[in-house]
């Protein structure tokens, strides 16, 4: 294998031995000698990619803290030093159950207690105090090294790695979508529920949803979309197209057909309502395979997308290109195939804000809790599609499906709470 750049550090060689870490970890069937060789080139990728770590790994630490009736301290996240060297950042709902017995532990072994400074619960982030002792002098300048982020551009593709405190690989992967904002209720919303067996032009409405701009503007179950904004909606995927650029605030024009006829109807826009999208219950079974998600892996304003693998107690540390610059943190293991990035841009962004407190972030927590289990009380009855008089109710495989709909959207309001839940009960 010849290699391209200092420290091996080309795109080539990076390339082959990404293919060659995904075998060893995905491939069931393999002959001693072929898995030999991958062996082999998996230990000469990670001991190069070490060289590249190395810096990044000063200001990578481990987050310990002990659960309550143990006497063992449990290792929770990865953090990344910041500021002067005495605070930490890293993910809130990891350590949150923990927040009184708190340690920041460095790549050498040293350890210090650490306290919350403050918490962006939106973003699932959390600053910590590092308690210093009097008498450490310089020698935790060597010890913790603040992180300095690179302004470098993110690309398609890009491969970004993660390091361990002791200078190891994390883990690795390539940049697959670029920064956007995952925050559902900042989405634009019509508030409607479409009808997904109608087989005509434009879009049934199944459900109007209150509250929200369709209601306002007088549209009824039972009408059909025909056009937003001089634009011809002929189906669902075609009305979600519509809608990407828009804002809640924002007003469309809708083409709306009643009994036949036609007319034009105003809409305000308003957020998305909190439980999102459906997600079928297979999807949540196969999230797990290759690792256990992280309980909070969604609703961020701003990440990148990555197939890095990682741990889900491995998040917080630093990202870093190719050079070993550090170009973001890791925010969340989603699935078997995605990871959430931030980039060192939006973290510096993050840190000019206000901070929560503990009691703050709590209370917006079972804000959100108590606004998830509203909608799954009412989910039921509002997805009820309301046969229209005088014509034959709905056949049962007609409902069935609608029920399978309606159970899927159940199953993603249900893993919300439980991620809310979770943190107090694991």
């Amino acid at each position: 294998m010849r290699w391209i750049g200092k420290s091996g550090n080309g795109w080539i060689a990076a390339a082959l031995l990404v293919s060659a870490h995904a075998q060893e970890s995905d491939v069931p069937l393999m002959r001693p000698d072929e898995e030999k060789v991958i062996q082999s080139q998996d230990q000469s990728f990670n001991q190069v990619l070490e060289t590249t770590l190395a810096q990044a790994a000063k200001s990578t630490v481990r987050i310990w803290g002990k659960p309550v009736r143990s006497r063992k301290a449990t290792m929770l996240a990865y953090g990344l030093v910041v500021g002067k060297g005495t605070q930490v950042l890293t993910k809130w709902s990891e350590i949150e159950r923990f927040e009184n017995t708190l340690h920041v532990q460095a790549g050498g072994g040293e350890s210090f207690k650490a306290e919350v400074a403050g918490v962006f619960t939106d973003e699932d982030l959390v600053l910590l105090n590092i308690a210093i002792p009097a008498d450490a002098g310089r020698v935790i300048k060597d010890v913790l090294v603040p992180a300095k982020f690179s302004e470098s551009t993110w690309n398609y593709g890009q491969f970004v790695s993660a390091p361990q405190p002791d200078g190891k690989l994390g883990g690795f992967g390539v940049v697959s979508v670029l920064e956007r904002n995952l925050r559902e209720t900042d989405r634009a919303h019509l508030g409607i529920m479409a009808d997904p067996d109608f087989r005509g032009k434009g879009v049934k409405i199944a459900v109007v949803q209150p509250e929200h701009g369709a209601a306002e503007a007088g549209i009824q179950s039972g009408d059909v979309i025909l056009d937003m904004d001089g634009r011809e909606i002929s189906g669902l995927q075609e009305l979600r197209n519509a809608l990407t650029n828009k804002q809640p605030g924002d007003k469309v024009k809708l083409k709306i057909e009643t009994a036949g006829k036609e007319r034009s109807v105003e809409v305000l826009l308003t957020n998305r309502p909190i439980y999102g999208e459906l997600s079928p219950n297979r999807l949540n079974q196969m999230e797990r395979m290759g690792g256990e998600p992280n309980l909070v892996n969604s609703g961020f304003s701003r990440v990148v997308q990555s197939d890095m693998k990682i741990q889900s107690n491995q998040v917080g540390g630093p990202v870093v290109d190719l050079q070993g610059k550090i170009i973001g943190v890791t925010l969340a293991r989603a699935d078997r195939t995605k990871t959430y990035l931030m980039s060192g841009s939006a973290v510096a962004d993050l840190l000019k804000g206000k901070a929560e407190t503990v009691a703050e972030a709590r209370e917006k927590m079972e804000s959100q809790r108590q606004q998830l289990a509203q909608q799954r009380r009412d989910l039921m009855p509002k997805m009820r599609l309301k046969s229209e008089q005088g014509k034959k109710p709905m056949d049962p495989e007609r409902a069935r499906r609608h029920m399978s709909d309606v159970e899927r959207l159940m199953g993603r309001i249900n893993r919300e709470l439980e991620a809310l839940e979770g943190r107090n009960s694991r």
